[in-house]
């Protein structure tokens, strides 16, 4: 195999696209509620950890700062998010909205039968593997910044 040909096994092109694939599945999946999968996970998030700054809310989700603020606002003008200033008038945090809490329980359901097809599909123990494996890589390269 040349130098060429062993870009195919690429970590990177495959998680990436990877990625994408699945991506596409859920933004399929999700497209009757109006929501797309990464506003899906944005909401998750904030479900779970509440008012939380950007930095905190951008290294939960594994992305840029800029790239947060960008996924934020549909949703803030669709009123399911809210952005404030911390008591650091520097900092911004950001919050699911009453309205946002709503929507995201409405989602669920549609979210959990497109998430067990695919588990299905998979097999547990092969759905359990690659959960455990990403985990692990995450935090590898998490801890290797």
């Amino acid at each position: 195999m040349t130098r060429l040909e062993e870009t195919r096994e690429c970590l990177n092109f495959l998680v990436r696209r990877t990625s994408r694939i699945v991506g596409r599945y859920f933004d399929a999946a999700l497209k009757p509620t109006g929501l797309r999968a990464t506003q899906f996970n944005v909401m998750s998030v904030l479900a779970q950890s509440g008012a939380v700054s950007f930095t905190q809310l951008a290294a939960l989700l594994g992305m840029e700062r800029s790239v947060l603020a960008r996924n934020l606002k549909p949703l803030e003008r669709q009123g399911f998010a809210a952005v404030s200033t911390g008591d650091d008038k520097r900092i911004r945090v950001a919050e699911l909205t009453p309205l946002g809490k709503k929507k995201l329980r409405s989602v669920l359901p549609v979210w959990s039968k497109a998430h067990a097809h695919l588990s299905n599909e998979l097999g547990a123990s092969d759905v359990a593997r690659l959960v455990g494996l990403l985990r692990t890589l995450a935090q590898h390269l998490e801890g290797n910044r």
